[in-house]
């Protein structure tokens, strides 16, 4: 009985994704070129090209783009930004591919965005938080679907200074990120955020970690000497498990703040289970919580493809590929400029609701999830979570044109 039952949801969630009178394409492929991380962060991209894939056979089973099927290319950019250089010019020299996506590392992300603007191919970036990508490396072929660092940090220190006040207030700062564009980015912006939200921050210390590589007796050791009274913390998987362990280890955490928007992700909570900290302010995806209906259906189809539920990264992977379907049907054509013109108007459905690209900056629009970190049932969760709009946490008009007026100057 209980196959059969999951038969029958299985098959009523087809029903519910796939339109009943809808035509298969089945013209020529429209292909979308993908150079992401498969290799070096196999935890991030892979979940991201199940929803991806996911994505473009519900719209092919709809009758794809004007007949036409959307077909991903995939090769994996192992994190080298040379190499995923390397990979675009060749999917668009041999493959003859005209619009390409990603779920990468921000150095390979900015090496891409160049190349995408060099040769006038739209970019869809599902992953990078690095906001250098959009603003101070910022062109207008790089469209970016998640939130950036800036976004995190202004939502988790707000967050912070709500519940405590003063205490954040002329405080003693620490920061410890590794040491790539993703680290110096969201570092730079959590600086830009205390200073913005009058807290007088002292930047007392700050530690950059080689990514993968963190010595957490030594880095923690540093980070007590310089008695913090509040930390941010931008370590990611093994890493940031080292630097958990060590940091309670030796009592680095009691009686500070802790700021982590990375944290509270749901592939961090399965590598901490119950050593998840508690008390720290992040940026999660309360994934079963969500009740929103399109969500819902979202997740629900997920979970019968891959008998799982879909990830930050997928969710992201998702809302790209819905982009790039949009803007083909509005641009009635795969020409990349016309295609580029398309996502800067462009509205798009999504599982949290229409959503569009700011023109000052190519960033969607959105909601995210803010709280704080705790325990439930001996396992990570994020914990009075509310849900913020992306929009509502951004430098000021000016300042952002002032950095892509910069950028391109510079060019």
């Amino acid at each position: 009985m209980k196959k059969i039952s999951a038969l029958l949801l299985g098959l009523s969630l087809i029903a519910l994704t796939s339109p009943a009178l809808a035509a298969p394409a089945t013209g020529e492929p429209i292909k979308i070129g993908d150079i992401s991380m498969y290799s070096k962060a196999p935890e991030y991209a892979n979940p991201y090209k199940m929803a991806v894939d996911l994505a473009v056979s519900e719209i092919n089973a709809d009758g794809g783009i004007n007949g036409r099927p959307l077909e991903v290319v995939s090769r994996d950019s192992r994190m080298d930004p040379g190499e995923a250089v390397k990979l675009a010019e060749e999917l668009f020299a041999r493959d003859k591919v005209q619009i390409f996506m990603n779920c990468d590392s921000s150095a390979a992300t900015l090496a891409l965005s160049s190349w995408a603007m060099r040769n006038k191919i739209p970019l869809i970036d599902t992953n990078s938080d690095a906001d250098s990508i959009i603003w101070k490396h910022g062109n207008d072929y790089v469209f970016r679907t998640i939130f950036g660092g800036y976004t995190q940090m202004s939502a988790t220190i707000k967050m912070a200074k709500e519940q405590h006040g003063d205490k954040l207030k002329g405080k003693r700062w620490v920061t410890i990120a590794p040491n790539y564009e993703y680290g110096h980015s969201i570092i730079d912006a959590a600086k830009l955020v205390a200073t913005e939200q009058n807290l007088d921050p002292q930047w007392v210390a700050e530690q950059w970690p080689a990514y993968g590589k963190l010595d957490a007796g030594a880095t923690v050791a540093a980070l007590k000497h310089a008695k913090p009274d509040v930390i941010v913390s931008l370590m990611l998987n093994d890493d940031l498990v080292k630097f958990v362990r060590e940091g309670h280890k030796r009592g680095l955490f009691k009686d500070t703040i802790v700021i982590s928007p990375p944290l509270a992700i749901p592939e961090h909570f399965e590598q901490l289970k119950n050593e998840t900290p508690v008390g720290w302010y992040s940026v999660g995806f309360p994934v079963g919580e969500i009740d929103a209906p399109a969500f819902v259906k979202f997740r629900e189809a997920f979970k019968v493809r891959y008998n799982e539920p879909p990830s930050t990264t997928g969710l992201y992977g998702y809302n790209g590929v819905q982009a790039i379907a949009a803007a083909l049907r509005k641009a009635g054509s795969t020409d990349p400029e016309m295609v580029r013109n398309a996502l800067e108007e462009v509205r798009f459905q999504t599982p949290l609701g229409e959503q569009h690209f700011r023109k000052i900056d190519r960033q969607a629009t959105g909601t995210f999830w803010v709280g704080v970190s705790g325990l439930k049932g001996g396992k990570g969760a994020l914990t009075n979570w509310r849900v913020e709009k992306i929009e509502d946490h951004a430098p000021s008009d000016a300042w952002i044109l002032e950095q892509r007026t910069n950028a391109n100057a510079m060019k």
